[in-house]
């Protein structure tokens, strides 16, 4: 009996272990699940747009011909008329045209911090930049 006992505990606590580590290894997994967070379903929501998301810039800047964005920049900021918050900014980083020293943000106004962004409410609070030396430049 205790054998069996042993066995089925051990066989449990690997299974635990290994969903632990398949958690670990692929978050992305929760995207579409009841144990989505707001962040993982907005998160979810910019992977599923990005060719447009890249269109979009593209229209505004034709000399930005890629962007890649990088999903670990997601973040969520008040926007305040000095007295109240009156909604947030969903801001996502980048880089464009395959050069590491350019950045981009994408920003997306959203009426709660876990809204759900739509490309009508896209925009850019900063123009596309390039590093140079110890400063930010707009791109040209």
């Amino acid at each position: 009996m205790k054998k069996k006992l042993a066995i089925i505990g051990t066989i449990a606590l690997l299974g635990v272990g290994g969903f632990t580590v398949f958690n670990l290894n692929n978050p992305d997994w929760r995207a579409n699940t009841i144990f989505a967070t707001a962040r993982d379903k907005q998160l979810a929501w910019l992977k599923e747009h990005e060719e447009e998301i890249v269109k979009w810039v593209h229209s505004k800047y034709p000399k930005i011909k890629s962007v890649k964005l990088d999903w670990n920049t997601l973040g969520i900021e008040n926007v305040s008329n000095g007295f109240s918050t009156t909604g947030y900014i969903l801001t996502i980083r980048g880089i464009f045209n395959d050069i590491p020293e350019t950045v981009i943000w994408i920003d997306f106004s959203i009426p709660k911090k876990d809204s759900i962004p739509n490309m009508t409410n896209i925009g850019m609070n900063q123009p596309p930049s390039i590093k140079k030396g110890k400063g930010l430049y707009i791109y040209e």
